[in-house]
């Protein structure tokens, strides 16, 4: 069995009056226990999905080893490889940020703005690493399997009629 930290499960989090968003209890637990005890999330954006990315410190080893491993093959093959672009593309925008014990933390401003994020975000876990979406994005995104973005368009309907902050 792998020692790898996979993600799954998700939930809604609002932003509080200073702005700071609440990661999940079991994904904290899963970001600190790959963090090695710290209290330390990495955030980042999704090259491909419009959405915001979190991991604990170890997944950030993983993408660092991985473009080793990718080089390796490349060279293999005698095939070009460019290995900083590609350490650029995967660690070069990644945030490290602390989360307080009752799991706050403040979501970069610009990864806020490349995700669209403004007061709500949906937490999806989908293996080494979760998404972070602003709701109405992820509805709008159909390759997004229909339970989950049914689940969204309801938790957004309940908030527009007052139900929901």
């Amino acid at each position: 069995m792998s020692d790898a930290i996979l993600y799954s499960g998700n939930a809604f989090s609002v932003a509080d009056g200073k702005g700071r968003f609440v990661l999940p209890l079991e994904m904290r637990k899963l970001v600190k226990q790959a963090s090695g005890g710290e209290n330390r999330l990495c955030l980042s954006v999704h090259l491909e999905n419009g959405c915001a990315t979190g991991f604990g410190l170890s997944h950030k080893q993983f993408l660092f080893d991985e473009v080793g491993e990718l080089e390796r093959l490349a060279r293999e093959a005698g095939r070009p490889f460019n290995g900083d672009l590609e350490r650029e593309n995967r660690l070069g925008t990644i945030e490290d940020v602390n989360f307080d014990d009752g799991g706050r933390f403040f979501l970069h401003p610009d990864i806020k703005e490349e995700a669209g994020i403004d007061d709500a975000i949906f937490f999806y876990g989908v293996g080494r690493y979760f998404q972070i979406w602003q709701p109405e994005a992820l509805v709008a995104s159909p390759e997004r399997p229909a339970l989950i973005r049914n689940k969204v368009r309801r938790w957004l309907d309940a908030r527009a009629a007052g139900g929901s902050k």
